[in-house]
């Protein structure tokens, strides 16, 4: 009797020991921070910025992937592609950057991670 409840004493200490531990994992950002210049180095403010998977007229998008925004006065507009991975989940995608409609880019983009691109206009 005494040799069961000690089993059962450890069994239930490593049950809520490796069940806590597993739930500390805090998913990190997945963000695509875009700046954009000018030739002198100057940021541009107020361009409208997409970012696209393939062409933007064709139908086949994943939903979260197309993003649109404006660059603020630093030429920097930020994308946020939590909503897309899953904990535990891996990939990468590569988007195309559209500035007011014209392409001028890829941005590739990585689980969990915040990836910086600048672009001169």
């Amino acid at each position: 009797m005494k040799k069961l409840m000690k089993y059962s004493l450890v069994m239930f200490l490593f049950i809520g020991i490796s069940t806590s531990l597993s739930s500390c994992y805090k998913k990190k950002d997945t963000i695509a921070t875009l700046t954009f210049v000018d030739s002198n180095g100057d940021p541009v403010n107020g361009l409208e910025i997409t970012v696209d998977y393939g062409d933007p007229n064709d139908d086949a998008h994943r939903e979260g992937l197309t993003q649109t925004g404006s660059t603020d006065g630093s030429g920097k507009v930020t994308f946020n592609f939590n909503e897309l991975y899953k904990s535990g989940q891996a990939g990468v995608f590569v988007l195309d950057v559209y500035v007011n409609g014209t392409a001028v880019g890829i941005i590739r983009v990585e689980q969990e991670e915040t990836v910086e691109e600048t672009y001169e206009l």
